[in-house]
C-alpha cells in the first residue's frame, strides 16, 4: 500500500554538471513523479515511448519538443504529451521540472537515453 507524498518540488534542488538531474518523488505501477533538474544547455534526448507524460516547468525556461510541435516554455507552462509520441526537453536557462509519467517508462522506452546525452545528441537520428 503506498502512502501520501507530501513535497516541495521547487526546494532541495540539486544540479548534476555533466546531465539533467532526475529525483523521484513518488513511484507506483501506474506512475512515476520525478523532480529534473537541468543546466543551461542539458536535455532529455527527443524519443517516443510508450507512456503518457505531463511536464509542469517549476523555474527556468527551455523548449519542448511534443509531437511535430516545438515550444518555448517557462515557469508555470504545462506540458502534457500522450504515449507514443515524441517528447524531449531542453534548457534554454537553468531549469527545473516536475515530471509525471505514466505508467513508469522502461528500458526500451528509453533506449539508449544515456549515449545520446553523452554524445549531445538531443534531436532523434535521422
Amino acid at each position: 500500500m503506498s502512502t501520501p507524498v507530501f513535497t516541495r518540488p521547487k526546494e532541495k534542488v540539486e544540479f548534476d554538471p555533466n546531465r539533467f538531474a532526475a529525483r523521484p518523488l513518488y513511484e507506483c505501477p501506474e506512475m512515476k513523479v520525478v523532480q529534473a533538474t537541468f543546466r543551461a544547455g542539458q536535455f532529455i534526448p527527443v524519443h517516443t515511448p510508450d507512456v503518457h507524460v505531463v511536464i509542469y516547468i517549476l523555474s527556468g525556461e527551455g523548449e519542448v519538443v511534443a509531437g511535430e510541435e516545438r515550444r518555448r516554455v517557462k515557469e508555470g507552462d504545462l506540458v502534457v504529451v500522450p504515449r507514443k509520441m515524441k517528447r524531449g526537453v531542453k534548457a534554454k536557462t537553468d531549469m527545473v521540472i516536475l515530471h509525471v509519467v505514466s505508467p513508469p517508462p522502461t528500458q526500451a522506452d528509453h533506449g539508449d537515453m544515456a549515449g545520446r546525452i553523452a554524445r549531445g545528441d538531443f534531436e532523434l537520428p535521422a
